[in-house]
């Protein structure tokens, strides 16, 4: 589905690997990702040496299916929605090359980013899930405002299809491509983020998250033990809509700056 399900396919790849003592030759998508990369129990061969490992609903056989966090999809009146696993998903750490490490680095010091400082993400993907994680570019400034009086904010622009504006207050740096931006982060004390990529990435270097979730996935499906979990308590979440949800945005509009900021104090 997108590239931070690439990093839960590494985790459970990487468990296989050690369990077994063989490589992993990756039966997912087109078998491969830009986070495969350095990778070293990873194969493009299927020998006695390796093991197929397929974390995705195909019908293609591999050695290993794992079952994560998407059970099944229905058709309701309104469109497509994602009936969810209970799942924890499993840390991966992504292997950065030096180069990659010492430009992440290079970029920090170029924009005087300190030491200590926490990576915001207020731009949302809508290709999957419309705008369900959408909770409002409008609070992330808010809580931007009152975090830049805590602790530094640096916030890494993707570019693209994300139209956001800068964040007032805080640090605003072009992407140069995203492993670099990906290293980058996990130079860190804390990042802030709707469910998705910076999450998976934090977790691989055990940096703690508030992660927003919403109403349309719950801390039951996708959790990481060392970040802080929002979600909206209803019956309804969590519920996996792929058309745009009038619960996610009820849930989004009763999530607030100030529920958020305190997690983050928590942290601080």
């Amino acid at each position: 589905m997108g590239l931070g399900d690439d990093i839960m396919f590494l985790g459970e790849a990487e468990h296989i690997h050690r369990k077994t003592g063989k490589k992993i030759k990756p039966v997912y998508g087109s078998g491969n990702s830009i986070f495969f990369k350095n990778v070293e129990f990873l194969s493009d061969v299927n020998d006695i040496n390796t093991v197929t490992v397929n974390t995705r609903d195909t019908k293609a056989f591999s050695d290993y299916h794992v079952d994560y966090y998407v059970k099944k999809k229905v058709q309701t009146l309104h469109g497509e929605k994602l009936v969810f696993n209970q799942y924890t998903p499993k840390p991966f750490k992504l292997r950065f090359s030096k180069k990659e490490i010492k430009r992440s680095a290079e970029i920090l010091k170029e924009y005087n980013v300190k030491d200590n400082f926490v990576i915001i993400n207020p731009d949302y993907k809508t290709s999957f899930f419309n705008n369900n994680k959408n909770w409002g570019f409008e609070k992330y400034q808010k809580l931007t405002n009152l975090l830049s009086e805590d602790i530094q904010v640096v916030r890494v622009m993707p570019g693209g299809k994300y139209t956001e504006p800068t964040l007032e207050n805080a640090i605003n740096i072009p992407c140069e491509g995203l492993r670099i931006s990906a290293a980058l982060y996990t130079n860190a004390k804390f990042g802030i983020s709707y469910d998705g990529l910076l999450q998976h990435i934090l977790a691989g270097f055990d940096i703690p998250c508030v992660v927003i979730q919403g109403g349309l996935i719950s801390r039951k499906n996708m959790n990481y033990k060392n970040h802080i979990t929002i979600e909206y308590n209803h019956p309804e979440t969590p519920c996996g809509s792929r058309h745009n949800c009038s619960h996610c945005k009820e849930a989004n509009k009763n999530i607030t700056v100030e529920m958020v900021y305190e997690q983050c104090k928590k942290i601080l």
